[in-house]
């Protein structure tokens, strides 16, 4: 036990001893850089130590300001030393100029460089982006900014001040003077959606075999794909009923399959289709007019069934069918062609947007069994519904469903919420009715 504690006390006796030799070195360093380093303070600096609490050292900085050049800094490198608060960091000094913030004004107005917009380093602009909504005119959208109706068609390149459709992006100037540059910033997006327009995939084709439970419906949506793609692609006696076995070619995008006809060109493909003719030599891989020959089978990508657009109400369908509207509302877009609200390219509607407020019920429009419930895509949240005799009905964008798949429904039975779910400019129903899985006017078969 003695030699422990001799052990101990010697040990005690090295760190004093240790300690001794720091502080004499320390305070010999400080004296030979001149005078010591809290020679230089003011009285003010220095305080009695009778005024301290035990334990504290109270330092005063009001009046002074520590030295970091020359022989100074060297002295106070030392003097952190010895005090143990060890080396100080690199880089600049807490004084230096580099530190100093400086208040950031924003200018008068916001001003676009389009090189730092495609770059993205752009953090003001000098327009908003605005979506029509239903029935608002550019008088309505200009009431209280210090624009015109005028400066907003001219920046967005609207021949008709007074034709603008639901959905529709205009690129609103912050002020007159910002007119050019919204334009210029409109024919860039221009520009750029023509580009993606002309491009396309090469074309590549899997052979899907239907499972037990399969739908046209849920084989579109497990592909991510439009359901008018598997129509265009398939030939099916009964696409209602997919039996187990079958086999689906399912393309790696949206289009469909065509058989070239006699005098059929490449640009008439493509205008009757509403898409590009660049498009599709990219996803058929193939160069010129000579490759369109009689019976040849043609990718063309982006492309829908076309159907009749007949927009005649009553007659003996309406009376046979006795479809019922789904939902109380204004058509927002008819059936038909139009341009697409969010490609701007000239696209087939295959149903009516039908205007109504989020949450609205949505009922069936006639007595059958629902096919399918469930996320489709594009459609977002969807209902299919099949009447028999070859019609079924289509409710999408919706924000809640009421059905499950395979439940039997009443004419007029709630059946799913009005949203705005999936690729959707605002709250409402999409609605079609489909003869044989083909689009049909629905206002032929509504009563």
């Amino acid at each position: 036990m003695s030699r422990r504690r001799a052990g101990r006390l010697g040990f005690i006796l090295l760190l004093v001893v240790m300690m001794s030799g720091t502080v004499y070195l320390s305070v010999a360093a400080s004296e030979r850089a001149g005078g010591g380093l809290w020679s230089n303070l003011p009285e003010s600096f220095h305080v009695s130590a009778a005024a301290l609490p035990s334990g504290f050292i109270v330092v005063d900085m009001s009046a002074t300001a520590l030295p970091v050049e020359g022989d100074a800094l060297a002295a106070q490198v030392r003097m952190s030393r010895s005090l143990g608060i060890g080396p100080l960091p690199e880089g600049p000094s807490l004084f230096e100029e580099e530190l100093v913030l400086k208040e950031l004004t924003p200018p008068e107005k916001a001003s676009v460089d389009l090189e730092d917009v495609q770059s993205g380093d752009v953090r003001l602009f000098c327009w908003k982006e605005h979506v029509v909504a239903a029935g608002q005119t550019l008088s309505a959208i200009c009431d209280g900014l210090p624009v015109t109706p005028q400066d907003v068609a001219k920046a967005n390149g609207l021949k008709n001040l007074h034709r603008l459709v639901e959905g529709q992006l205009l690129l609103i100037p912050s002020s007159s003077e910002d007119v050019d540059a919204v334009l210029e910033e409109v024919g860039r997006r221009s520009a750029e959606e023509e580009a993606k327009q002309r491009q396309a995939a090469p074309v590549e084709i899997r052979e899907y075999v239907v499972q037990q439970g399969d739908t046209l419906w849920s084989v579109a949506n497990n592909f991510n794909l439009d359901i008018n793609t598997l129509f265009g692609c398939n030939t099916l006696k009964n696409p209602d009923v997919l039996s187990p076995g079958t086999k689906l070619r399912v393309p790696n995008q949206d289009g469909i399959f065509h058989k070239v006809q006699k005098g059929e060109s490449l640009s008439a493909l493509a205008k009757k289709y509403g898409i590009h003719s660049d498009a599709v030599v990219s996803a058929n891989s193939f160069s010129g007019e000579a490759a369109l020959q009689i019976g040849n089978e043609l990718f063309l990508p982006g492309a829908k069934p076309l159907v009749s657009v007949a927009s005649s109400r009553g007659g003996a369908s309406s009376a046979i069918s006795g479809f019922r509207w789904p939902v109380a509302g204004r058509i927002s877009s008819p059936f038909g062609w139009r341009r697409d609200p969010f490609s701007g390219r000239r696209d087939f509607h295959t149903g009516l947007d039908i205007r109504a407020p989020s949450g609205r019920t949505i009922g069936a429009a006639k007595a059958g069994t629902v096919v399918y419930s469930g996320w489709m895509g594009g459609y977002g949240r969807v209902i299919v519904i099949n009447h028999g005799g070859g019609y079924t009905t289509l409710y999408a964008h919706c924000s809640k469903l009421l059905v499950a798949t395979g439940r039997k429904v009443a004419a007029g039975q709630a059946i799913a919420k009005v949203g705005s779910s999936g690729r959707s400019t605002g709250s409402h129903l999409h609605f079609e009715v489909r003869v044989n899985n083909s689009p049909t006017n629905p206002l032929k078969v509504l009563r």
